[in-house]
């Protein structure tokens, strides 16, 4: 035993092994059987301490999970209470359940008893996930024209997933095809390019569609990609439970279901759900892996779910290195550098192979196709998105003329990191979770969903990983980096590469100026063009800079973006410092407008260089100030009744394409 019985409340990970760690001697398998399962119970903590009463932290995330398994749920209710009453009854005993749970929470004695409270919540949460499921979702794609309050699929990440994984069951090449018709099978958003494209192909490692396979090949109903990241989330939060110390558990409920964000990317068919319970396996209690020289069974189960998670989504990609780098600093702190050096890459290898072993018939089938596949998200031109510093150029100037600096920024600083981690492993280190997705902050798709998903893995570092291990990490002091000033120094030299890159993505001015001298709309031209549909529109376009540009030209009411316009007339290519005029009409039966006092934005994006242009259409009337003409046309209710929306997964349901693109990667 690791723990003084005296000291109840201390909810820090010991260091003592897990099952199965390969620590000390070989055990009986009973013996391992009933310690596995007691450490199932108690986790890392004294056996004996389980009859003791509960740490009042322990309470308090209980009741805190209680509270946040509210978020949602009368959304539920209300679309189930009349046409869906089995599920809006199962809603009633959702509540019920969750006073039951905060009462006991509150009033149980003992520890052991405290366990089994939280695991009935994790249980509730996780069924009340599965009714969420089969209530937002629909159980086949929509058909044309018909009004429903169900979605198949919510972005086009699940429904290409989706496509390949059929592709797959009929023996086809899920690399190099591409799907348009997802568009209007599914009636799902497109990712606009730069060049003036969509997304329609799989750009992501292929176990995501293996696993939408088997839900697909078992013929359930509803999206078998949302079914199988559904279920990779379950198994998420069953991971997080088990893995966090006994106190913490409950935030497992808060983390994987409370907030409510995980569930909403499960039903889109996320791959980057699919990953979560690998990676968690991962990162808790990482940095004792390899302790010792051996890494054990459990160094090998982290090495095969790191190498599973990267077959997933390329955002274990970035995790890995800050990893690796940490697990050898921390490793040197206790043996030779030869020793830390051979452990580290004995993992290394086994993610190696193991990520090989499942790419391996795809690389067989082309391995072109296969590699152009799994790097598009790192090497196409996606439009500008999230909520990162490309912001700046995107809604608070009129544009940059080389965005690609952003990325550039983002692999200076990644790089900047990593040296930092070997500079300073001892402060840095149990940041090596949350650092990697600094980069993200600065690319040119900073969306919000690259860090909710690592939200779990933050909170599993945090809860498992102890700074104090980090004090005897090994931290390069030889020659001048042993002087505290030098090593202060090199903190803002490295970084400084990256703010000027920044800068100069925000400061390089658009190469397009452009002036809006005619449109017309649903309701009329001039001002009565942005009271209902806008449809078409004549701009003025000048080409400042010093080579030719391409194009291409879409609308914003707000974060999102419209699908392309078509351009009627105007020069494909405009040259360096010319003047052209181009007539537009907008994609479908026209854009929403922006309704009152809101503002429309013409964007003007080229791939060569990769720039974007903004220029104001106009704002939307104010009926306080509006023409007796314009107020008879509001009064008649024809006008300003479309509002474009915001939100991810905003869609027609009426079975006409989304107004709104939707940037889903």
């Amino acid at each position: 035993m690791s723990r003084d019985p005296a000291a109840p409340l201390d909810d820090e990970p010991d260091d003592s092994a897990v099952p199965g760690s390969g620590a000390g001697r070989p055990e009986p398998r009973a013996q391992r059987l009933r310690r596995v399962g007691r450490w199932v119970l108690a986790g890392h903590s004294a056996p004996e301490l389980l009859r003791l009463p509960p740490a009042q932290v322990n309470r308090m995330l209980t009741v805190l999970a209680c509270a946040s398994m509210l978020i949602g749920a009368r959304d539920i209710w209300n679309r189930t209470i009349v046409n869906q009453q089995v599920h809006a009854f199962a809603v009633i005993l959702y509540f019920g359940a969750i006073l039951v749970i905060a009462v006991l929470a509150l009033s149980v004695r003992t520890r052991r008893v405290m366990t089994l409270v939280d695991a009935f919540m994790l249980a509730v949460a996780a069924l009340q996930c599965v009714n969420r499921f089969y209530v937002v979702t629909a159980a086949q794609p929509p058909a044309p024209g018909v009004a429903s309050s169900h979605v198949y699929y919510g972005t086009d990440e699940g429904s290409l997933i989706h496509m390949a994984a059929r592709t797959l069951l009929h023996h086809g090449r899920i690399y190099g095809t591409q799907w348009p018709q997802i568009f209007s099978m599914f009636h799902v958003g497109t990712t606009p390019l730069m060049n003036g494209g969509a997304a329609t192909g799989l750009d992501y490692p292929p176990l995501g569609p293996i696993f939408t396979a088997v839900p697909m090949k078992l013929g359930l109903s509803h999206p078998p990609a949302g079914l199988a990241a559904t279920a990779m989330l379950l198994l998420a939060s069953v991971v997080m439970f088990l893995l966090l110390p006994v106190s913490w558990r409950p935030v497992a409920v808060i983390v994987c279901f409370g907030f409510g964000w995980l569930p909403n990317y499960a039903q889109m068919g996320y791959p980057g759900c699919m990953e979560l319970p690998f990676l968690l396996v991962t990162v808790a209690y990482w940095h004792r892996t390899g302790r010792g020289g051996r890494l054990g069974l459990i160094g090998v189960t982290q090495a095969v779910c790191l190498g599973i998670a990267a077959c997933l989504h390329q955002l274990t990609w970035f995790l890995t290195p800050f990893l690796l780098i940490g697990m050898f600093m921390i490793r040197r702190g206790e043996m030779p550098a030869r020793d830390a050096a051979r452990v580290v890459l004995r993992y290394a290898a086994i993610t190696a192979g193991v990520f090989l072993a499942i790419n391996l018939p795809f690389i067989l089938q082309g391995a072109h196709a296969w590699l152009r596949g799994v790097l598009t998200p790192l090497t196409q031109q996606a439009i500008p998105a999230g909520q990162g510093l490309v912001g700046i150029s995107s809604f608070f100037t009129s544009g940059s003329g080389d965005l690609h600096l952003y990325s550039v920024a983002g692999q200076l600083l990644c790089l900047a990191m990593m040296v930092l981690l070997v500079l300073f492993p001892r402060r840095l280190g149990p940041a090596v979770t949350v650092m990697p997705w600094l980069v993200f902050y600065l690319s040119t798709r900073s969306q919000q969903d690259y860090f909710d998903l690592t939200v779990p893995l933050w909170v599993m570092a945090a809860a498992t990983v102890s700074a104090a291990d980090f004090d005897r990490a090994w931290h390069p002091r030889t020659g001048w980096l042993g002087s505290r000033a030098v090593r202060a120094a090199l903190v803002p030299v490295l970084l400084a590469p990256t703010v000027v890159t920044i800068a100069a993505a925000i400061l390089t001015p658009p190469p397009l100026t452009m002036a809006v001298t005619a449109m017309n709309g649903s309701d009329g031209a001039g001002e009565l063009a942005l009271l209902d549909l806008l449809q078409r529109v004549q701009v003025t376009v000048t080409n400042t800079s010093d080579e030719a540009v391409t194009p291409h030209f879409a609308t914003s009411t707000g974060a999102t973006i419209s699908d392309y316009w078509k351009v009627l007339s105007g020069p494909v290519t405009l040259p360096a410092h010319s003047t052209a005029v181009y007539r537009l009409k907008a994609p479908y039966s026209g854009v929403d407008t922006p309704g009152v006092k809101g503002r429309i934005l013409l964007r003007a994006v080229t791939p060569q260089p990769m720039s974007i242009s903004s220029q104001l259409i106009g704002v939307g009337p104010d009926p306080s100030t509006l023409s007796p003409k314009l107020k008879k046309i509001l009064d008649s209710g024809l006008g300003l009744t479309r509002h474009s929306s915001d939100s991810v997964g905003s869609t027609d349901t009426t079975g006409g394409s989304p107004v709104e693109g939707i940037n889903g990667r």
